[in-house]
């Protein structure tokens, strides 16, 4: 008869709190908002306020009304923009415009109707709407479908992408295309059926039917410009620099009221409605203790990078200080593989302005690079990279000539023949 035993036995496993706070980490900032809206729509026990708790919060495993703050939207994103690049007298219009975009980036109401309900001439409507199609993505505050991927060819033609065939099909033909009628398309138009074909490849591979939809899709393959915001702010004042995880303004997450008092007194309930509260409400703590882990995670990772990169901060690439993620891990007493998951894909706005990627605190060669763009921008006669290596190593950057001529190529900056023979055509 065969005999039973107890053995212990290790291993590891990761927990569904690690595995959610792992995932939000990753998310760029817009993906992570993404992430909470979805999880708002399927958890009954998560909600969204528009208030600050009342109190100081106390620890977050005794907190029944837990509260943390909600991420950037794409409209927080867009308005701060616009703000940033309109006068303050132009604020309630930029704010009527993006409050009133829809859930696809859609301007559904006309805007002679937006100027008589605002009552100003609709020439300054028109003028802050040109402004909030500069800066968002491609086909922004369009009235539909066709007028977005108009304004998106639009784009790519003044980028040096023009596609005409492709644009005519859009204006004209847009509903014989989602049908499949190529030939009627061709004949129409009067060209060969496979360059309908050609100029529908190119539509699926270059376009986006609803503006919003390039921040969100995760579909490879596609060569899609994304809208980005960023997920570390730095600032200079008086005493340093300051460092920011931007949060949407006024809006906290948090556990439903509703649901936390059921939960309070949980064994008073049926079985069925006991089981739903208590996983639901278990499932929301965790999701709210990942997301404020993924705050205070990257807090923590920007004011160690603001510590170490004060000179790249102040004065640009070129006084980048050497830095390793592991460095910057045991700085912040964290393992090396989360600091790789959390700088990965994130971009920085720095206090110039302007977007980095978290990753170029960590480029050791882009200070030798910028030495590159300047002696080439400076020379007189082009030089040969040998002649370039040789300048960099008195500046104090020893590198190879074959060095040199991979960073060239990476920074688009042709060889000596190419710009000699630019000078003589010019």
């Amino acid at each position: 008869m065969p005999r039973l035993a107890l053995t212990a036995k290790q291993e590891l496993r990761a927990m569904p709190v690690l595995l959610t706070t792992a995932r939000m980490l990753e998310l760029p900032i817009l993906a992570l908002h993404q992430a909470v809206q979805e999880e708002l729509a399927a958890n009954p026990a998560l909600e969204e306020v528009e208030e600050p708790p009342a109190r100081p919060p106390p620890a977050p495993e005794r907190d029944p009304l837990l509260r943390v703050p909600a991420p950037v939207s794409v409209t927080d994103t867009l308005l701060a923009d616009l703000r940033a690049s309109l006068p303050a007298d132009q604020y309630p219009l930029a704010e009527a415009l993006v409050g009133n975009l829809d859930e696809h980036g859609f301007l559904p109401i006309p805007l002679p109707t937006l100027a008589r309900e605002l009552d100003v001439p609709r020439g300054q409507i028109e003028a802050v709407l040109r402004v909030l199609r500069e800066l968002g993505p491609p086909g922004i505050a369009t009235p539909g479908p066709r007028e977005c991927l108009l304004a998106q060819l639009d784009a790519l033609a003044a980028a040096g992408a023009p596609a005409p065939l492709s644009r005519t099909i859009v204006a004209e033909h847009l509903e014989d295309l989602a049908a499949g009628r190529y030939r009627a398309i061709a004949r129409a138009l009067g060209v060969d059926e496979s360059a309908v074909g050609a100029a529908h490849s190119f539509i699926q591979q270059r376009l986006w039917p609803y503006p919003l939809q390039a921040v969100t899709s995760e579909r490879s393959g596609l060569e899609r410009p994304v809208y980005r915001a960023p997920d570390l702010i730095f600032t200079l004042d008086e005493s340093g620099f300051a460092v920011e995880v931007p949060v949407g303004p006024g809006r906290w997450l948090g556990l439903n009221r509703a649901y936390a008092d059921l939960a309070a007194r949980a064994a008073e309930l049926p079985a069925a409605e006991r089981e739903h509260v208590l996983t639901h409400v278990a499932r929301a703590r965790t999701f709210l203790n990942s997301l404020r882990r993924r705050h205070e995670t990257l807090q923590r990772i920007g004011e160690a990078l603001a510590a170490r990169q004060a000179g790249f901060l102040r004065a640009g690439p070129a006084h980048l200080a050497p830095l390793t993620r592991l460095q910057l891990a045991q700085d912040v007493g964290l393992h090396e593989s989360t600091v790789c998951r959390a700088v990965a894909d994130k971009l920085a706005l720095l206090p110039n302005r302007a977007l980095a990627p978290l990753d170029d605190f960590f480029a050791a060669a882009r200070p030798v690079q910028e030495a590159l763009r300047e002696l080439i921008a400076a020379e007189g006669e082009p030089l040969s990279d040998q002649e370039l290596a040789d300048l960099l190593a008195a500046r104090g950057h020893p590198i190879a000539r074959r060095t040199v001529a991979r960073y060239r190529e990476l920074l688009g900056i042709p060889p000596q023949r190419q710009r000699a023979r630019r000078r003589e055509d010019h």
